[in-house]
């Protein structure tokens, strides 16, 4: 009875032992990288165009996928396929590739410009519906064409995926540009707010990034350069660090420089007779690094600095400010969240409202503080 008793034990165990009885080997696998949506170009897929389906509107899957077999010519393989829906194009992969495709390890999204302009979230719902699918890959839009971001030809990396990722791990150490992920995306579309996404752009055979798009919720509507996307990190309070040019005139001459300088941001919001009041503190703290003043910078001078750089960098903040009330007409520095905190229930029907950034009196304070007078020795 004893050794029947251990044995049904036993038996049971195993059955609730777990088991790979799904599993696949790792060479039969497809394992995409980076991927690009863009509106349907006629021509552009393989093996054929879908059919047209009333009420559907065709799109452009391109990935990028690392090529596992042993000794072939490319390290990638980069694949445009079309679809009236991103997994009708998946199941038409069932026609040119003999892997089974595996989304789970995307690194980053790219969004064409065009299908930026007519609506993210149509197009990449399936995103969001995948259990296996990470919201942490990166999410940027391209200048034109996504796919033409992928095919681009990468020589100091393995493939245009492992650069991308490169290149947005770590970029708020390097420079201030916005960087966002998928599920930021999403959660930035909440009332009162609006994402931003950075934009990357084919120059010859480099990808670089050339700007800043700014969401009206899950629509783009503008484009922002390089010099605009610095003024939008700091009145977006997004921390970075980076290095910060001026000009000083002193007598007949101008004096010139650079300070390398992190940020924050404080807002503080009130409502009276006015209207809605924004006042948005900046604060920059680093220190000198390059000054064309050939004599030892005092303490005095390392003041008419920091004051030089408060003005210079206050001026181009209440330029933008002004840009964003008159012409974008959406809050895409994220200062409106504030006015909910204080009063949602009568705010929420009418923050979102171009009308209501437009109205609102927004006020920028900068303060410069920089830590040593930059001796040369």
């Amino acid at each position: 009875m004893p050794r029947k008793a251990s044995l049904i034990v036993i038996i049971l165990l195993l059955l609730t032992l777990c088991g790979c009885w799904d599993s696949q080997d790792l060479d039969k696998l497809t394992f995409p990288l980076a991927a690009a949506y863009d509106v349907h170009t006629p021509g552009s897929a393989d093996p054929s165009d879908p059919p047209t389906i009333p009420g559907y509107k065709v799109v452009d899957l391109t990935t990028l996928v690392p090529n596992l077999a042993p000794k072939t010519p490319t390290s990638v393989n980069v694949e445009t396929l079309s679809g009236v829906t991103i997994t009708d194009s998946r199941q038409r992969r069932g026609l040119t590739d003999a892997d089974t495709y595996i989304t789970g390890l995307n690194k980053t999204i790219i969004i064409g410009e065009e299908l930026a302009r007519r609506g993210v979230n149509p197009y990449v719902d399936s995103l969001f519906r995948g259990p296996t699918i990470t919201r942490t890959m990166y999410f940027t839009v391209a200048a034109g064409r996504g796919e033409d971001i992928l095919k681009t030809p990468i020589k100091n990396y393995t493939n245009m995926g492992m650069f991308l990722v490169s290149l947005f791990d770590g970029i708020h150490q390097r420079t201030f540009i916005p960087v966002i992920r998928l599920g930021e995306f999403y959660r930035g579309q909440s009332k009162g707010k609006n994402p931003v996404a950075p934009i990357l752009e084919r120059k010859g055979d480099r990808v670089i990034i050339s700007g800043v798009a700014v969401f009206k919720k899950d629509r783009m509507v503008k484009k922002l350069n390089i010099e605009e996307g610095h003024d939008l990190v700091l009145l977006r309070g997004l921390k970075g660090r980076s290095y910060q040019p001026f000009s000083r005139k002193q007598g007949e001459k101008y004096h010139r420089g650079g300070v390398l300088v992190k940020n924050s941001r404080k807002v503080q919001y009130y409502q009276n007779e006015q209207g809605h009041n924004f006042i948005i503190t900046i604060k920059m703290d680093g220190t000198l690094q390059e000054h064309s003043h050939q004599l030892p910078v005092t303490e005095k001078h390392l003041q008419e600095i920091e004051k030089t750089i408060e003005q210079q960098l206050q001026t181009q903040c209440e330029t933008f400010i002004n840009k964003m009330q008159e012409e974008i007409k959406v809050d895409c520095i994220d200062i409106l969240k504030y006015a909910l905190a204080k009063n949602r229930r009568a705010l929420e029907k009418e923050i979102d409202n171009p009308e209501f950034i437009h109205n609102a009196n927004i006020q920028v304070k900068v303060k410069v503080h920089l830590e040593n007078t930059g001796e040369a020795r």
